[in-house]
């Protein structure tokens, strides 16, 4: 249990700090940086100093490895430069970059190797989380701790969740997604998008698209040893499954049991009959039960925000199968392409979003309303963005930097206790395809991009239905339509 403690995690710190002496450790001319053993570091010199934690890969370029990447950048003159150059890449990383100057740090596309900040005395510390800081440096909490876990928001949501950039720290922030942060300023700027967002030309685009998201998985199964590709009954685990056919005897498929699903549930029974249709490595694992003391210990000290009675009781059902010897493959991420959040269902490439407000995006999650510092973080966000949009719809950037950066790296963070993760729509290149397509082509419910890129890929993955309705919701249409027709809905 001793090597679960931030497992996967990093420090970058000015002191030392004792309780990490068994990590990786490099010294950043005055600052230490703690890397735990069983996180992918590398590091490169050159015109600057580079320290890669965690790992990418380039699907255009195949053939090079984390390292090789980091070398090639290394030789950049200008911090300006890599906005650019970490466009392609593909993976779950923070980059450090030294200059003679400055300490600067970006992270993945999607913010999924979180990175959490504070300055004192002039000096920056930065973590996975802030309770990595909290062991070297007195850390107060703040006012919204309380707001929030005491919210009837928290109590009455598994998956509870804040945006992107906060803590529950006195000056404590997150980096948010397609922004980096300077050690000399210790002010996030916005380096992406970059660029105007076009209508892309369909036919052309779906090729590409499969054609992409393909090299995406091929680059990662020629760098990373067991990869392991979750299934479930939806729409992104299937278009990533087409993508496996030329692999699927060099791979595993998983499926996780949790919140009492039984072998009638779609996410159970799909995926097994998929499993034999398709001649699969698979497996389906009990998370279910009942958490032990110890591991619900660690658990709980891994970060301020655990969600130990769901995401914690899963990870302790797969902390007892092979799972943590494998690194997961998942389609998350994939939903930012896929008109999430327009309120109105309507899909408009380009809706007028000049005016919306911070009650706009409040509004999407139920309970946010009664906090103030999720209000004034959010309109903070939505100030940043006035003439910086690039064309791009404002509720896809905040599924993309919000629910995609904060609920979801929370839960790759909480789960680095037992897996690593890799996620091949965490890709500005691949997500960029995707919003350049009309949305009436990726609607949330049935987007037929995907269903024409698994046409494309291996069609055979659309033998099984993708989030069929349940019973009680086909019941429910028809009572609805029969309503409908008779004339007595419109009396309700």
């Amino acid at each position: 249990m001793d090597n679960l403690k931030y497992r996967r995690q990093f420090l970058f710190t000015p002191v030392a700090c004792k309780e990490l002496a068994t990590w990786k450790i490099e010294q950043v001319d005055d600052y230490f940086l703690y890397v735990h053993s069983d996180c992918q570091f590398e590091k490169a010199f050159g015109n600057c100093h580079l320290y890669l934690i965690g790992y990418f890969f380039n699907p255009h370029e195949p053939n090079k490895t984390s390292k090789d990447i980091l070398v090639e950048l290394s030789k950049l003159n200008d911090i300006h430069d890599f906005p650019e150059k970490l466009y392609n890449l593909v993976g779950r990383f923070v980059l450090v970059i030294k200059t003679h100057s400055d300490v600067t740090f970006f992270n993945d596309a999607c913010g999924l190797k979180t990175l959490y900040y504070t300055k004192e005395d002039d000096k920056i510390y930065a973590a996975s989380q802030p309770l990595l800081i909290k062991e070297v440096l007195p850390l107060k909490r703040s006012s919204a701790y309380d707001e929030y876990f005491n919210s009837a928001y928290v109590a009455e949501n598994i998956e509870h969740w804040v945006p992107s950039g906060l803590s529950f720290y006195e000056d404590v922030y997150q980096l948010v997604p397609n922004h980096y942060i300077s050690a000399s300023e210790l002010e996030q700027k916005r380096y992406y998008p970059f660029q105007n967002l076009e209508i892309a030309q369909y036919a052309d685009a779906v090729i590409q698209f499969a054609s992409l998201l393909k090299k995406t998985v091929d680059v990662a199964n020629r760098h990373i040893d067991k990869l392991a590709f979750s299934l479930t009954a939806g729409w992104d685990s299937r278009i990533i499954l087409s993508t496996c056919k030329d692999i699927v005897d060099e791979v595993s498929f998983y499926t996780l049991r949790y919140r009492n699903m039984d072998d009638s549930h779609m996410d159970i029974r799909i995926p097994m009959s998929l499993s034999r249709t398709l001649k699969l490595k698979f497996d389906i694992f009990d998370c279910e039960q009942d958490v032990s003391k110890q591991f619900a210990e660690v658990y709980e000290a891994n970060t301020d925000m655990a969600h130990l009675n769901d995401w914690g009781k899963i990870a302790f059902g797969m902390s007892k199968t092979d799972l943590p010897r494998k690194v997961a493959v998942k389609g998350n991420c994939s939903e930012i392409g896929r008109c999430y959040y327009f309120p109105d269902r309507k899909h408009h490439l380009n809706p007028d979003s000049a005016n919306l407000t911070e009650k706009d995006f409040i509004s999407l999650e139920k309970g946010w309303e009664n906090m103030n510092f999720i209000r004034e973080g959010l309109s903070k966000w939505n100030d940043g963005l006035k003439g910086k949009s690039f064309n791009y719809n404002l509720y896809d950037l905040f599924y993309w930097e919000h629910r995609t950066g904060s609920w979801q790296a929370q839960s790759q963070l909480e789960w680095d206790i037992v897996q690593e993760v890799f996620t091949p729509f965490n890709s500005r290149e691949l997500l960029d395809l995707m919003l350049s397509i009309d949305p009436s082509k990726r609607k949330k419910k049935k987007p037929a991009l995907y269903v024409d890129a698994m046409k494309y890929l291996w069609k055979e993955v659309l033998d099984e239905p993708i989030n069929p309705p349940s019973f009680r919701k086909k019941l429910q249409r028809l009572v609805v339509n029969v309503l409908r027709k008779t004339g007595f809905r419109d009396k309700l």
